[in-house]
């Protein structure tokens, strides 16, 4: 009877939850070299492309390479993104001078860096027109967007407006955007809007688990506090269907391994450097191991993600109760794989069932002793 109970109240919740893990894209051959999912290399130079040659994907800051360059990285199996600076501007720039009129304030812990009036017409169509249309003329694959917190700093409507505004330009180019941070905009971007479709592709989150003492630049651990505010936000922009990053800051061996259950429970993605630089090769640890889960015959894995588990139950009943977002063509980034069907299918009834997503339940329970599940005439199906 207990048995029975358990399995009647997972087979109804099941409808009710999110699928666990994503499905993991196939790696390209080309990228044989590759060893790790993601490295930020904002101090980086071309010089320094080397360091980066472990990565899949990559953050740079494309203004300091040449379109030859990318290719090259491009062509051996990297995904590029480029830094762009939204809401603020560094007297390193060669555009300093010219913007220096809009800015707002210096920025805190960056001397030589001011907040820009992001409602600005004139700053607006030097960000979107002129310099995001530059970068992604070298073939980058997205923008790493920083400094949408310039509406933490001057929370107003004019300065939420001018966000949006460059958010859309950039989108309008049809290009992945990451937004760097920027929690207090996103969250209440998705309030007024429902959705985040019109502004982001991702979020790069730096500083969940870890935090940085500014006074004398070492790392410390977060305030737990921090780490939950950081990690509703993460929540906030998956249930949106957007990637989740990690940027950590750490040398701790103990903070990254929590920092890895965390992003491999929910299937985000990490890299933690041990300088603040940006620069020099990632620490290994810190380094997240490339996902290089293939869509492979598995009974009972629908999800793919190599193990058989309740949330493999709990996508079969979401593909059926929901196939709109949950099925084959489904809108979800966690939706039904055809292999995922197959391996779900564990009695062989030509299709994924109610009873499917049950015995996988059951053999969770010990109560079948494999999958697929035997028929009838005693042959496994």
């Amino acid at each position: 009877m207990k048995v029975n109970k358990i399995i009647s109240l997972i087979s109804s919740a099941a409808l009710c939850c999110t699928a666990a893990m994503s499905i993991s894209g196939n790696i390209s051959a080309e990228a044989a070299d590759i060893k790790y999912e993601y490295g930020v290399f904002l101090g980086a130079d071309p010089e320094d492309i080397s360091d980066m040659e472990s990565y899949r994907k990559i953050v740079i800051d494309a203004q300091y390479f040449s379109k030859e360059e990318i290719s090259k990285l491009k062509e051996s199996g990297h995904i590029v993104y480029s830094y762009i600076n939204l809401g603020s501007v560094e007297e390193f720039r060669p555009y300093f001078k010219t913007y220096e009129k809009f800015s707002l304030g210096v920025y805190e812990n960056w001397d030589d860096e001011r907040w820009v009036d992001v409602s600005q017409k004139e700053w607006q169509e030097f960000v979107v027109d002129k310099l995001a249309k530059n970068i992604l003329d070298t073939g980058v694959d997205g923008l790493f967007v920083d400094n949408c917190d310039v509406y933490y700093n001057f929370q107003n409507e004019k300065i939420y407006n001018g966000v949006t505004d460059i958010l859309k330009g950039f989108k309008a180019y049809d290009t992945y955007v990451i937004i760097n941070g920027g929690d207090t905009y996103v969250r209440e971007y998705a309030k007024k809007n429902k959705n985040l479709d019109a502004v982001m592709d991702a979020v790069n989150q730096e500083s969940v688990f870890s935090a940085i003492n500014w006074k004398n630049k070492s790392f410390t651990k977060n305030k737990d506090s921090e780490r939950k505010y950081f990690q509703e936000y993460c929540k906030l922009v998956d249930d949106n269907g957007k990637d989740v990053y990690l940027l950590e800051y750490t040398k701790d061996t103990k903070l990254i391994e929590s920092i890895k259950d965390y992003c491999t429970e929910n299937n985000y993605t990490y890299y933690a450097s041990d300088t603040l630089d940006l620069k020099t090769p990632g620490q290994e640890a810190g380094s997240q191991l490339l996902k290089t889960t293939v869509e492979a015959s598995f009974p009972g894995d629908a999800n793919l993600d190599n193990n058989v588990d309740l949330s493999d139950a709990v996508l079969i009943m979401q593909a059926l109760a929901n196939p709109d977002k949950y099925g084959l063509e489904g809108s979800d980034k966690s939706h039904m794989t055809l292999q995922g069907s197959k391996n779900g299918d564990v009695e062989g009834n030509n299709g994924i069932t109610a009873n499917d997503a049950l015995m996988i339940q059951k053999y969770l329970l010990g109560l079948v002793p494999s999958l697929p599940v035997f028929s009838q005439a005693g042959v496994q199906k």
